[in-house]
């Protein structure tokens, strides 16, 4: 059994403790910037994967067309 405070971690909260464990978890936590639980700060162990390198394509694209980060409207 591993312990709760184990190194072998993807994405850590330093204000509640809590933990998740893997890389998909951990890219979308990157997205949210702090803990949905506490927003407390986040810190990315072993398992959290590499950075992604930012996108090439400038800041405003999303700001002019939201359904590239909504998804299409469902009806």
């Amino acid at each position: 059994m591993r312990s709760v405070m184990s190194d072998d971690f993807a994405v850590r909260c330093k204000g509640c403790g809590f933990t998740w464990n893997t890389p998909a978890m951990a890219d979308g936590l990157r997205v949210l910037g702090a803990c949905p639980k506490c927003k407390g700060e986040l810190e990315f162990g072993t398992r959290g994967g590499a950075v992604p390198e930012p996108a090439a394509e400038p800041a405003r694209v999303a700001a002019d067309a939201p359904h590239l980060v909504l998804g299409i409207p469902r009806i």
